[in-house]
């Protein structure tokens, strides 16, 4: 598939290009949950890795009043600080208000604007959307307009800058995400087909993926194409407007990274989340 086609993904037989998982629970047909430690994503092999200016769409619902859940598209080239954009994460305060954010590189740091979503209801399905054009990104939830960011905009690969991969994440115990369709259409272009009608016969199995079973040593991959891609990243620190109620972890968290051998040490960094629990009370990285 070209960065520049339209997709759609239903999970009903399988993950599409999302190809990246660890942890993952596909045991109902149509939707995929991430619960505890988990993430799913597209392959991040380059610039042109992912997809580019259009429109998204996710239906999805975040279980749990504590960061941990995510909507990612994470920068095609794996490299952070870079052109993140978090179209769902949940804030820090307990109150399980989400919110949106656009990060960009500013000299080798951090800088990321943040805008809550009020009036957004966790614990149930929305359509959470993004439409990234030149010079303008806009989040939106069922339809209605929550979030629009006019600087600091990334241009996208076709245009001479960079795509971004479609990915989502997990890491916190008590929270959760599931998702049920993922839908993209370039800008100006044709929406992806709707699948036609299954035939009569049985469903594929799809397996449920733990931690005990599978490691990402399971998902070498050796792309023919530089296509798609991902490294995740535990929730993003950010100011809030004054009424969010809440002080941010400072600007400059430290994100997933993959080790030489470019595999990401998962049991590792679930360590690291623990001790910090249980030292501060708090899940973080």
């Amino acid at each position: 598939m070209a960065a520049t086609d339209a997709l759609h993904i239903s999970f009903d037989d399988g993950f599409g290009t999302i190809g990246n998982l660890w942890n993952v629970d596909a045991s109902v047909s149509g939707e995929v949950t991430l619960s505890g430690y988990s993430a799913m994503m597209e392959w991040a092999v380059g610039r042109e890795a992912g997809h580019g200016y259009g429109t998204y769409t996710i239906n999805a619902k975040a279980e749990g009043n504590e960061p941990g859940p995510a909507i990612i598209f994470w920068p095609g080239d794996n490299q952070w600080p870079g052109q993140e954009i978090d179209l769902l994460e949940i804030t820090p305060d307990g109150s399980g208000r989400q919110y949106g954010t656009l990060h960009w590189n500013e000299g080798g740091h951090d800088a990321y604007e943040a805008v809550v979503y009020d009036g957004v209801q966790g614990g149930v399905f929305h359509d959470y959307t993004m439409i990234w054009e030149a010079g303008r990104i806009t989040f939106q939830v069922d339809g209605v307009e929550k979030a629009v960011f006019t600087d600091n905009v990334p241009t996208d690969f076709a245009h001479g800058g960079m795509n971004n991969t479609i990915g989502f994440l997990n890491n916190n115990p008590d929270t959760s995400i599931t998702v049920r369709d993922v839908t993209y259409t370039p800008l100006g272009g044709a929406a992806p087909a709707q699948p036609a009608a299954p035939a009569v016969e049985p469903t594929p199995d799809i397996e449920v993926v733990t931690g005990e079973e599978q490691s990402w040593d399971d998902y070498a991959y050796e792309p023919t194409e530089p296509q798609d891609t991902w490294t995740p990243e535990p929730q993003a620190g950010w100011t809030p407007e004054p009424q969010a109620g809440w002080t941010p972890e400072p600007e400059g968290d430290p994100r997933f990274q993959p080790g030489p051998d470019g595999v990401i040490d998962w049991d590792a960094l679930a360590a690291k989340v623990m001790a910090n629990y249980e030292a501060t009370g708090s899940w973080f990285v």
